[in-house]
């Protein structure tokens, strides 16, 4: 029996699971209690590191069986790492779901070897494993699950990456010698996480099953601090930091503090108010082209708030295109849609106006003043079509244009706002808006400026603090924009569409069904008077965009610099 002299509380602990270990191994563990943790919401977990190991002093809560049999399971499986473990892995360049993962792989392959030699510790750490194919697919849950068909080869689960992890984790058994193994695996394993948008928060992460160990003792991580080199609690937890969208400064954010907020407030702090608002919620069908048909209210729309960026910056770009700018309003002007007007009863016109010319000659008979506007005219009136400008926004518009020193996502905004600064003059009836998707569940969908609302400094702010995210399902943002375009009176209804490359989303394994989903929704827009047109970042897109939107309607930008000019061409020939 041992205890831990630095709590100054003495907590005893059943000495036959140091004697259990010492029977199956033959070397001794120092054993003391863990001490009480400075957050008590989150569950303790057994730690070691070299032979030293602490375990929780009292029953854990919802823990089966008998707190002996939970103190001989952890022992077992700890002693199982000092076995057959390796030298503590380097933390380097890995992310916090990896070095989870990895941690969850490097479990299972020590629990392996530890029965092979005695089949019996199976049905010793059995009992603990209590995942469940059910319920949602957090972070915490699929780690359980994949654990649970590590451990367990009769485990049934629906769910694909777990599969995957067991399949590639059986695969390599012959190689469950090789500590490297878990590394490259886990690898695997946190990018595919990692593009089904399934978010790792280390800070709240708890190891399951109980019996195991909460993996400080497997990491080498950097400024551990013990007089005595026992992290209680170790710099090690506090440096897994949450595995989330990028923050400012990192890799894939802007660095510049105007893009997402004010230079006296920070970025996040806007984030984080704007998220907090209450986001509307529209349900569009999809369409299914293995079964032929449209799954009603299938995929739903999210209304996303827009942390405003510096609106200065945006009207500031601009001046690169002052040439383009300047045709743009003259063209618009000339070349935009006319309707015909007649315009009746004149003194002077290119035809006759037949009721007021029978009024007329019915004054002369009855010896009344005729009156002498008997002419007509016909006229037009300027009426450009009603615009809706949809841009796709995911993860990869932060890439850079090649040979060129902006990303795509600046380019859209340069785009965006040169249009919209030609155009204000003109009408109100255009829009900008913008798409992103994490499922068929959260559909984010931006509106920069509306239609009827002015381009004014607000609406250049929420251009100046546009994102790039997520992924591409394209044609529920397709009927979405098309519906909001249908409502509009102008004759004309042109909705076009910026985007890089073909549709995608984390919940969609098969690369044809969502080009057949948008190409569905492209003629839906049609049935409702909708002209759709795409404008294609990506030479390798053209398969894609002639599938969905028709020969004809859609154009390729070769030079990714020349996007902004390149728009406004379009928008002059479709409107012409």
């Amino acid at each position: 029996m041992t205890s831990n002299s630095s709590e100054g509380a003495q907590a005893e602990l059943p000495r036959a699971p140091e004697r259990f270990v010492r029977a199956l191994w033959g070397f001794e563990l120092r054993v003391a209690p863990l001490p009480t943790p400075t957050n008590q919401a989150l569950a303790r977990r057994p730690r070691f590191v070299g032979k030293r190991l602490w375990l929780p002093a009292s029953p854990l809560v919802g823990v089966p069986g008998s707190f002996n049999d939970y103190l001989f399971a952890a022992c077992a499986h700890i002693s199982a790492h000092l076995r057959f473990g390796a030298p503590r892995f380097e933390v380097k360049s890995l992310k916090p779901a990896q070095i989870a993962i990895i941690s969850l792989l490097e479990d299972a392959r020590v629990e392996r070897l530890a029965t092979a030699q005695y089949p019996g510790l199976q049905r010793l750490w059995a009992p603990y494993h209590q995942a469940r194919a059910e319920g949602a697919k957090t972070s915490s849950s699929l780690l359980g699950r994949l654990a649970r068909a590590l451990h367990d080869e009769a485990y049934l689960d629906d769910d694909e990456w777990v599969n995957k992890g067991r399949q590639l984790f059986l695969q390599g058994h012959r190689r469950w010698h090789d500590t490297n193994l878990c590394r490259e695996l886990g690898g695997v394993l946190g990018n595919d996480l990692g593009q089904m948008r399934v978010q790792f928060n280390a800070k709240d992460y708890v190891v399951q099953p109980a019996y195991r160990d909460d993996n400080v003792g497997l990491w080498l991580f950097e400024h551990e601090s013990s007089a005595d080199g026992t992290p209680f609690e170790s710099e090690a937890v506090r440096r897994i930091e949450s595995d989330q969208a990028p923050k400012q400064g990192e890799r894939g954010a802007k660095t510049n503090p105007a893009r997402h907020g004010s230079a006296s407030e920070p970025a996040s702090a806007v984030q984080s108010a704007a998220t907090s608002e209450p986001a509307s919620v529209t349900r569009h069908a999809e369409w299914d082209y293995v079964i032929q048909r449209e799954r009603p209210a299938f995929c739903s729309v999210r209304d996303r708030p827009i942390a405003p960026g510096d609106a200065a910056r945006v009207a500031s770009t601009l001046a690169r295109y002052a040439a383009v700018r300047k045709r743009l309003e003259r063209s618009a002007l000339r070349l935009a849609d006319r309707r015909p007007l007649q315009v009746r009863r004149l003194l002077d016109g290119d035809r006759l106006d037949l009721s007021a010319s029978i009024a007329a000659l019915v004054a002369g008979r009855s010896a009344a003043q005729p009156d002498p506007r008997v002419y007509r005219r016909l006229r037009f009136l300027l009426e450009p079509p009603a615009l809706l400008l949809l841009l796709d926004l995911s993860e990869s518009l932060n890439a850079r244009a090649p040979r060129g020193s902006s990303t795509l996502l600046e380019l859209a905004e340069s785009a965006s706002s040169l249009l919209a600064t030609s155009l204000a003059s003109l009408s109100s009836d255009f829009a900008i808006h913008g798409f992103s998707s994490n499922g068929r569940h959260d559909v984010g969908y931006c509106r920069f400026k509306d239609f009827d609302a002015p381009y004014d400094e607000h609406a250049r702010a929420r251009l100046a603090g546009m994102r790039a995210q997520l992924s591409t399902r394209l044609g529920t943002a397709l009927r979405h924009a098309g519906q909001a375009l249908a409502t509009r009176k102008a004759r004309r209804k042109l909705l076009l569409v910026v985007t890089d490359g073909e549709p995608s989303d984390v919940d969609v394994h098969d690369p044809e069904y969502l080009l057949f989903d948008a190409k569905q929704a492209t003629t839906g827009n049609r049935r409702l008077g909708v002209t759709s047109f795409c404008i294609g970042l990506e030479a390798n897109a053209q398969k894609s965009v002639h599938r969905i939107f028709g020969a004809g309607n859609y154009t390729l930008v070769d030079q990714l610099e020349s996007l902004p000019s390149r728009l406004a061409e379009v928008y002059l020939r479709l409107s012409a």
